[in-house]
């Protein structure tokens, strides 16, 4: 009797012990969960939450609201909105674009400085999804000329929702934009390259920032990611 009681507790004792170990290394084996985001890249990082501006930081009060999901251009000023989280140099950005009213083209602002701040943080302008352009430098201000190379594409409804992808290398001065229109509720499309600037003079950290170009401006955007370093597929898009 004693050794038959003996056995069951030592079986007991045993497999307990193989559960806990399994239940502990359970964990490691276990996949990472999928990235929030749409496009498959794990490393890219959300940087609107879709309620506030907190991750965000403006040129003007009032210029600028997050509205249903979206940040939305008040049209009150000229002016940007950076994301004060992270500064960059080299970087994947990806986000979607709408204007609702205004008489220019939405513009975004890449290798600029908020030290000195001036006038578009000195910075380089795209012009999303066309490809319109600008660099804001202290000694340029001007279209950029040859720096900018612009691609032939079927002109993309700035009214409407538009997908593009910037990807920047502050290394060789290099930065390439690939937009495409947004069908129905779709979360993506297959981007094509509308524009690319290069002066390796140019690439600097700095910030990444949505821009009002003048007052009367009503630009939107959503679906904002960041990817700083580039793990995935450097130097190429992953939406084209």
């Amino acid at each position: 009797m004693f050794r038959k009681s003996f056995w069951r507790t030592l079986c007991s004792l045993a497999a307990g012990i193989a559960l806990g170990t399994a239940m502990s290394a359970a964990p490691a084996a276990m996949a990472a969960p999928a990235a929030d985001n749409p496009y498959g890249d794990p490393n890219l990082v959300s940087m609107f939450n879709g309620t506030d501006l907190s991750a965000w930081t403006s040129s003007k009060a009032g210029l600028w609201s997050a509205k249903t999901g979206v940040i939305h251009g008040n049209g009150t000023a000229r002016g940007w909105l950076y994301y004060n989280k992270q500064q960059t140099g080299t970087f994947r950005w990806i986000f979607s674009v709408r204007q609702v009213k205004g008489n220019h083209k939405p513009t975004v602002l890449i290798w600029g400085t908020t030290d000195p701040i001036r006038d578009a943080l000195s910075a380089i302008q795209f012009q999303p999804p066309n490809g319109g352009h600008w660099d804001y430098r202290p000694g340029h201000n001007n279209g950029g000329g040859s720096l900018f190379k612009q691609f032939p594409h079927t002109s993309i409804d700035i009214h409407q929702w538009a997908q593009c992808e910037l990807i920047g290398n502050m290394t060789t001065g290099i930065a390439r934009m690939a937009c495409c229109p947004l069908k129905g509720t779709a979360a993506t499309c297959k981007g094509v390259e509308v524009l690319q600037f290069t002066d390796k003079t140019a690439g600097r950290v700095g910030p990444l920032a949505l821009q009002v170009h003048n007052s009367g401006i009503q630009d939107e955007y959503r679906g904002l990611y960041l990817e700083s370093p580039v793990v995935t597929s450097p130097d190429q898009f992953i939406t084209t």
